[in-house]
């Protein structure tokens, strides 16, 4: 994943999707248990591996709620991941499905909340002892978890939950910025959680304080990508098309197709099947390699572009007018305009 630097670790496969751990996560879990072990001998150790098993056993729980749900939605879902700061679920959510966003998003926490429910209907919180047994233990951070994903504040699951029924109920824009609004008001609150501990010398501030400054970032960050999609919005994307004049259908042979674009020095040659534009050749070595391109209208806007380009992996879009390819415009030059819009402060 492009966001951490260390590599992720594939634990296993579900549904065509990977299940990963992140390095980090593994480097801090290694840190906390042989620093136990180090300090109060190896049954403290044991104490803590347990501890984060059960944690982190109750995330991936809930992130597979998530899979669970987007499979069933017909959502893609490129991977699975667990970090330090809990898990997150991968999804190439297409733009205006809310209410698939809706039901991925409750997914996570209700399979905490009925795992929860589940252990105490048992009887598993009940008894002599029964404080510290794993299974009440289990029980315990489930409930939390679903609880605290619940919380208004993106990234959070919450945050997802009031924006998707804000945008239903006033539309994208304005129900994405109030949805913002509330997770910065909510991060705030967290921090003067902190705050409130540090003043009564709970050591437990800290983690509160690294909390709400990590969900006041992302919903800072969320807000600026608000920001320039927005602007984006207002570009037309024909002002920076790159022109392909050369188009063929999938029945040319290759060596022709290759010589086409060998002479023309386009960067890929647009490929009709069955009078839809789904991709074109480029050049691979001395062969020609076959690429799935999402397309827009030239009528479009560079803000559709970059919304296309969140949900896929291509390099590009291709542009039609008329039905035919006008040229494309492709995913770094999509990029480097976004970068260089400001953001303006959020």
């Amino acid at each position: 994943m492009s966001r951490f630097r260390l590599p992720a670790i594939r634990l296993f496969t579900l549904a065509g999707v990977p299940v990963q751990v992140h390095g980090s996560l593994v480097a801090l879990l290694m840190a906390a248990v042989l620093g136990a072990g180090l300090l109060a001998g190896w049954r403290e150790a044991l104490r803590q591996g347990l501890w984060w098993l059960l944690l982190f056993g109750a995330v991936l729980l809930h992130e597979l709620g998530h899979l669970a749900a987007a499979r069933l939605l017909r959502v893609p879902v490129t991977a699975v991941v667990l970090w330090p700061m809990g898990g997150f679920t991968a999804v190439r959510l297409s733009p205006g499905r809310f209410r698939a966003e809706l039901g991925i998003a409750l997914a996570g926490p209700s399979v905490n909340l009925l795992l929860a429910l589940l252990i105490a209907g048992l009887g598993g919180w009940e008894g002599p002892g029964a404080r510290w047994r794993p299974e009440v233990v289990f029980g315990w951070l489930n409930l939390l978890l679903g609880l605290f994903n619940l919380l208004p504040v993106f990234p959070m699951d919450g945050g997802r939950i009031l924006r998707s029924a804000l945008a239903m109920a006033l539309g994208e824009g304005w129900g994405t910025w109030l949805a913002l609004r509330v997770g910065q008001a909510g991060a705030l609150g967290i921090g003067g959680l902190a705050i409130w501990q540090f003043r009564h010398q709970d050591a437990g501030g800290l983690v509160t304080m690294l909390i709400a400054m990590w969900l006041l970032g992302q919903t800072l960050q969320e807000t600026q990508q608000l920001r320039r999609r927005e602007r984006l919005q207002q570009i037309p994307l024909v002002s920076h098309l790159q022109p392909l004049p050369l188009a063929v259908n999938d029945r040319i042979p290759e060596p022709a197709a290759r010589r086409l674009l060998q002479h023309s020095g386009q960067p890929i040659l647009p490929v009709e099947e069955a009078g839809r534009w789904p991709g074109g050749l480029v050049r691979m070595g001395d062969g020609l390699r076959r690429l799935d391109l999402p397309s827009l209208d030239a009528t479009a806007s560079l803000g559709a572009a970059w919304l296309c380009l969140a949900q896929s992996e291509s390099p590009g879009v291709l542009v039609l007018r008329a039905g035919r390819p006008a040229g494309w415009i492709p995913r770094e030059r999509v990029e480097a305009l976004a970068r260089e819009l400001p953001a303006g402060w959020p």
